[in-house]
């Protein structure tokens, strides 16, 4: 009789082991590290969003800038005339003119008030010609310097404003020793910047501070481009006033074909509104842009 031969426990352990393996791969497919083929890929943490980088703000550019951007076309030009109120001719004659313009008023003038009315007839930009104190030379009874208190100069850039009402900015009148010391530029731009106005630096000097702390301050600032009049150039040109007032003209309008605008500073003498007169007269149809000052302030 033949006996049939038991299976051995290794068998047994053989077939557990491969049911385990089974059971162990289909658990890891599903549950473990590793996706499935085809399966999504997990959502990844929502990167960290920068912080927004502070830019400056634009200025507000007439509505057809965009056509003279800087090396596309002639650009623009604002004309500031400086010193109104002096002069009663000299309102007479810019009473006959038809032309973006802004008048700086020195509010102690004896015609300052017939000045103030003669730009908000027109609508031109009216800004108050504050006086303040130059490096050397005779200066206005009521310039601001170094001299004067915060409080002080407060005080007078205050009047100044009420003597000239409408006024929506200031420039420096002189001042190329005032306008290099930051503390009486910082007590005259915390008045403008209370209430709403912008600051044009006549640039009188080269040191001139009252940039970099009208941007720290937050105050809106433009600064002259070209003294369309200047005295030591009229001096030294052969051709005398016209050949000098013909060049600085042209150095305007070089700038602004270059960085897209030039502001341009004049006073009211004869020979300056002749010039004027007859170029603005004339650029209209050559193609220049003329603007208000007002127009490019940041």
């Amino acid at each position: 009789m033949t006996r049939r031969r038991r299976r051995g426990p290794s068998v047994l352990l053989l077939l557990l082991a491969v049911a385990a393996g089974a059971a162990l791969t289909w658990l890891f497919r599903d549950c473990g590290r590793a996706p499935r083929p085809g399966a999504p890929e997990p959502a990844k943490p929502p990167a960290a969003t920068p912080a927004p980088v502070p830019t400056r703000k634009a200025r507000a550019l007439p509505p057809d800038f965009e056509s003279v951007r800087p090396g596309a076309g002639p650009g623009v030009v604002a004309v500031v005339l400086d010193d109104l109120g002096y002069d009663d001719r000299a309102l007479e004659t810019l009473a006959g003119w038809d032309t973006p313009l802004a008048v700086a008023v020195i509010p102690s003038a004896p015609y300052a008030a017939r000045a103030v009315a003669l730009a908000k007839k027109k609508g031109w930009d009216l800004l108050v010609h504050l006086p303040m104190e130059p490096e050397s030379g005779p200066s206005e009874a009521e310039a601001i310097g170094g001299k004067d208190g915060d409080d002080a100069i407060r005080a007078r850039v205050t009047e100044a404003l009420g003597r000239t009402p409408g006024a929506i900015g200031l420039n420096n009148h002189q001042g190329s020793r005032a306008t290099a010391d930051a503390r009486v530029v910082r007590a005259v731009l915390a008045v403008v910047k209370e209430r709403g106005l912008f600051f044009l630096d006549s640039r009188t000097t080269n040191a001139s501070v009252a940039g970099a702390e009208a941007d720290a301050m937050g105050v809106p600032f433009l600064q002259r481009d070209v003294f369309l009049d200047d005295v030591a150039a009229e001096t030294a040109a052969k051709g005398g006033a016209p050949e000098a007032l013909d060049a600085a003209w042209e150095r305007a309008l070089a700038l602004a074909r270059k960085k897209g605008d030039a502001i341009v500073i004049g006073h009211p003498r004869r020979e300056t509104l002749n010039f004027l007169e007859k170029r603005l007269a004339s650029e209209k149809t050559a193609g220049a842009r003329l603007v208000r000052v007002s127009e490019l302030v940041p």
